[in-house]
């Protein structure tokens, strides 16, 4: 028990930043289980269902104007902390509406600055440490955005990486 506790304890740190996604695929929580569950699997609900963006790809994005990059915080957080070059800023709450079949495009262009998305665009969701972006991603999925994305790292990485106040 200790061991498997040590090894879910280590692993937390591969929660951070986007390791996640690779690390999962390879390292089981306990060499005496007979299944190889990952680690994320077994604390992330979906994790093969949304794809993992990295940080390198997030600081091209201004060189990629077809994709979309959504901060799903509130807006005071961002007033606190700024916000990743490119991104608009969709509270979780107001994603379903927001990107809903029945959003006016001229609309959401005037509000955002940015064209409505199309079904094939490139979405990619962030947060402060990717849980609520998971979720943003999720339900553009639902919507029908099937090019939904999720920046694991998000502000927390961003920020360091940047050197910016988290």
């Amino acid at each position: 028990m200790l061991g498997r506790t040590l090894l879910l304890l280590r692993n937390l740190n591969a929660l951070r930043y986007g390791a996640v996604t690779k690390f999962a695929e390879t390292r089981p929580l306990s060499h005496h289980q007979n299944s190889q569950i990952s680690f994320a699997k077994y604390f992330c609900s979906n994790t093969n269902n949304i794809p993992i963006v990295s940080y390198e790809e997030i600081k091209q994005l201004p060189k990629q104007p077809e994709k979309l990059l959504i901060d799903v915080r509130e807006p005071k957080e961002l007033q606190e902390t700024g916000q990743i070059p490119t991104s608009i800023n969709i509270p979780l709450g107001q994603v379903a509406t927001e990107l809903a079949p029945t959003v006016d495009a001229g609309a959401f262009k005037a509000k955002y600055g940015r064209d409505f998305p199309k079904k094939n665009t490139e979405i990619i969701f962030h947060c402060k440490i990717g849980k609520r972006s998971h979720s943003a991603a999720e339900i553009a999925k639902k919507l029908g955005f099937e090019n939904s994305k999720n920046y694991l790292g998000s502000w927390t990485e961003w920020a360091e990486k940047e050197g910016l106040p988290k």
